[in-house]
């Protein structure tokens, strides 16, 4: 069934509440408000509870593909796609929180598993971009797994509020300078000095402001 137009604009209010709110606690007024909606306007876009978090996966999901795109786009360079490929990890942390993806399994295992497939299918083509980056000279050599469990495992940790009273540092800056250590891990000297960082600093804030 076509969803009517207008309904990611709705899922794309609810996702910043579920990142630390469980969806199967919330209610459909609860869920109503954070929308900006009445009841009323909300079972105009959705027929059920079930169906809204259906409505998140599935956006999830072509999030994933657009990001696997990118990954496999040859007209743009790797050193552009690393830096792409850097803030939609960060996206993918900031949105499949620890909280989501544990209810998401224990509530709709079903949604669950698509969602977990789409991931596994992102980390496969990742790797297989940054070993071809290394390939053509372009990345040192590294292990490209490793690489990429690193940021999940660091991003995940600089996005609890502890993080930046412990270290005394602003989440933007302490996800810049992690951006920064990367680079310089990645990038071989000779694409060092082509790199605009202006770019990766302007979409970092779009995103931090969509959290906070």
């Amino acid at each position: 069934m076509r969803k009517p137009a207008g309904t990611n604009k709705y899922i794309a209010k609810i996702k910043p509440v579920i990142r630390n709110t469980k969806f199967s606690q919330l209610k459909i007024d609860d869920i109503a408000k954070y929308m900006d909606i009445s009841k009323v306007t909300l079972y105009k876009y959705f027929s059920s509870k079930d169906e809204i978090i259906q409505q998140v996966v599935e956006y999830s999901i072509s999030f994933l593909q657009e990001v696997d795109a990118v990954e496999q786009d040859d007209s743009v360079s790797f050193v552009e796609r690393f830096q792409k490929t850097f803030l939609q990890s960060l996206i993918c942390v900031i949105y499949f929180s620890d909280v989501f993806l544990q209810d998401l399994k224990e509530f709709y295992p079903h949604l669950f598993e698509n969602l977990a497939i789409a991931l596994i299918n992102r980390n496969q083509n990742l790797q297989a971009f940054f070993e071809s980056g290394m390939e053509q000279g372009i990345f040192n050599r590294m292990n490209a797994v490793l690489f990429m469990v690193q940021d999940d495992a660091v991003l995940r940790r600089m996005m609890e509020p502890s993080f930046s009273i412990q270290y005394d540092v602003t989440l933007k800056q302490a996800i810049i300078d992690f951006y920064n250590m990367k680079k310089y891990q990645l990038l071989t000297p000779e694409y060092l000095g082509s790199i605009d960082d202006s770019v990766v600093e302007n979409e970092l804030a779009k995103i931090l402001q969509t959290i906070s």
